[in-house]
């Protein structure tokens, strides 16, 4: 990336001064001391019922600071990749949070036993703590003896949460130079990479960038293949000793229940030969009947050269024009994530890839973390991030413990505000407009119905290898192609062989199987579009009351109490695919010779 490039882009940074400033600093420090005087307090805490509230609201406390710093330094880590601070903060907040759940423990084993009908229910915090509670009660670690959970949570602070850091570690080493359009040779770097795969307008550079990952990630497969090892053969050992499943690990995680995954898939499945025309009708544009893995989420063909670039200010503005027609307050957030320097979407080669959103728990304020690059898939990037912010924003008023939505109602309200986003550009297009938005609907069709599937069979497979042993490098490509085959078909040429090693969601250790809850909040916001258009000028109120209750009820109590559906049905999914059908079925009345 030039200098002249990135000064095109205009796109923002953020600033850390209204939080923490920097590790180490005074501000920063005072809150760890502080997260560790709470936790001394209550370790040496008188126990018994009378204790409980007082006990909690440490706890609490504590857990609202240190959920804080951590993702505090995420976002410095992700800024610079190359912070050699971030790895032992890391290890510093993690031991941290081990001795406060094991201080926790006694305290919810007394809550675990007061009776349903005691009046200590009615009185904050255990009040706000309700739901939470019962979902402590049934987690996975309980079932484990408390010298287990204690030498478990050693052994997690000291060897599996580290290894998060490996996979960054390993990322370093994605470096080499691929040839665009113009003939320039650039240089790919792992955010630069992730951004090409994600929808870059240059054909050449794709495809090149794509021959390049090939022989990085294929030269070092079983590095990563290694580390995928290390973290599921962890998880599984801790897995056995308890007796569950990691499946059933995850779906707790995400607040789903099994059966509501089990409908979900099979309304897609049972559609699987219309969504496979998501990416074949889109074939014929590149020049084949099939269509290569590095045009899956590239965006609308172009006759220039030179594809035109989006500068950050006209990019912004479109996501806010789009989602002031829904309400006023989704457009006005975005100004106040800008004025307050929230937004970080520079291009940096330091910056790792990917982006997310976060938020500093003890000052209630979000961040948004991108690598804009001027197309429209960043454009629509940036509406994704943004919405989870809104969604926390929305929030932010209620005890923190009920902000903690899981991560498939996480990805609702960011899908919906791409929905959104795409819908508005189409309803205003030209047709060579319309072309281009119609192209976007299928690409995130075919992503959320069928890769993120591809993602979820591959590491339930992978994980129930590892079960019998170490997986190898060439077993885990083996396992890719075919979890890609049974949902893709025939549709492309091949698979996406080293999607196991480049994706960061398989080596997150705070996450399990991170890849259905993609599929879950996409189609949710297809049948939010739905209630959008029936609900009209009432629309906001319903769904401003169901973001506020992602954080105390599962997605099967949302989708009863919001929707009035049965989340274990595969028509209530069915019903959520019929705007993204309807998408699939208008593009293929398009000649691809016009």
């Amino acid at each position: 990336m030039t200098t002249a490039f990135i000064e095109k882009l205009n796109a923002p940074e953020w600033q850390m001064d209204d939080a923490y400033g920097d590790i180490g600093s005074e501000r920063y420090e005072e809150s760890f001391r502080k997260a560790e005087s709470l936790i001394s307090e209550l370790e040496a805490a008188p126990r018994g019922r009378d204790a409980i509230l007082s006990n909690l609201g440490r706890y609490d406390e504590a857990t609202t600071i240190l959920s804080s710093l951590s993702s505090f330094v995420k976002c410095l880590g992700a800024k610079n990749s190359d912070d050699e601070h971030v790895a032992p903060e890391n290890t510093r907040i993690s031991g941290l949070s081990m001795r406060l759940s094991l201080a926790g423990d006694p305290l919810f084993a007394e809550i675990d036993a007061l009776d349903e009908k005691d009046p200590l229910w009615e009185e904050k915090p255990l009040s706000d703590w309700r739901f939470v509670v019962r979902e402590r009660a049934a987690c996975w670690k309980r079932k484990l003896s408390v010298s287990d959970r204690e030498w478990l949570g050693d052994l997690e602070v000291k060897c599996f949460y580290p290894l998060s850091s490996v996979f960054k570690t390993l990322q370093k080493g994605v470096d080499f130079e691929a040839e665009n359009a113009l003939g320039e040779k650039e240089r790919i770097r792992a955010a630069k990479l992730v951004s090409v795969i994600k929808g870059a307008p240059d054909r050449v550079l794709r495809r090149n960038v794509n021959i390049g990952m090939q022989k990085c990630y294929e030269a070092r497969a079983d590095l990563y293949a290694a580390l995928l090892n290390n973290l599921h053969g962890f998880r599984l050992a801790a897995f056995n000793r308890a007796g569950v499943e990691a499946l059933d690990v995850s779906l707790a995680q995400n607040r789903m229940s099994r059966g509501a995954l089990t409908a979900m898939k099979k309304a897609i499945l049972s559609n699987i030969d219309l969504i496979r025309q998501a990416v074949t009708l889109r074939a014929p544009y590149f020049g084949g009947g099939k269509l290569e893995v590095f045009d899956l989420m590239a965006p609308a063909p172009q006759k220039e050269a030179v594809p035109q670039v989006i500068p950050y200010p006209e990019g912004i503005a479109a996501v806010k024009a789009a989602l002031a027609a829904v309400d006023p307050s989704m457009s006005g957030f975005i100004d106040l994530m800008l004025e307050n320097h929230w937004i970080d979407a520079k291009p940096s080669d330091k910056k790792i890839g990917g982006a997310f959103y976060s938020r500093f728990n003890e000052f209630r304020k979000p961040r948004v973390f991108t690598s804009y690059m001027g197309t429209i898939t960043t454009v629509l990037q940036q509406g994704h991030e943004l919405g989870h912010a809104f969604h926390y924003w929305l929030m932010r008023d209620l005890p923190v413990v009920q902000t903690e939505f899981p991560m498939t109602l996480t990805e609702t309200a960011s899908t919906f505000n791409e929905a959104v986003i795409r819908r508005y550009l189409l309803d205003r297009a030209d047709e060579k407009e319309a072309f281009g938005m119609l192209w976007q609907e299928l690409r995130s069709a075919a992503n959320f119905l069928m890769n993120t599937m591809v993602r979820m069979d591959f590491e339930l497979a992978f994980i129930e290898e590892r079960k019998k042993g170490v997986v190898s490098a060439k077993r885990s490509v083996d396992l890719m192609r075919k979890a890609w085959h049974e949902w893709y078909g025939d549709s492309t040429v091949g698979a996406d062989d080293y999607l196991w090693a480049y994706k960061l969601h398989y080596y997150k250790t705070d996450q399990l199987i991170y890849n259905y809850p993609y599929t879950v909040g996409y189609l949710l916001s297809q049948g939010l579009l739905t209630e959008l258009d029936r609900r009209d000028r009432d629309f906001m109120p319903f769904y401003r009351a169901m973001l506020r209750d992602t954080g105390r009820m599962t997605v099967d109590e949302i989708v009863e109490r919001h929707f009035g559906s049965n989340a274990s049905e595969p028509a209530f999914w069915e019903g959520c695919m019929k705007g993204a059908l309807g998408s699939i079925r208008r593009f293929a009345s398009i000649n691809p010779n016009n």
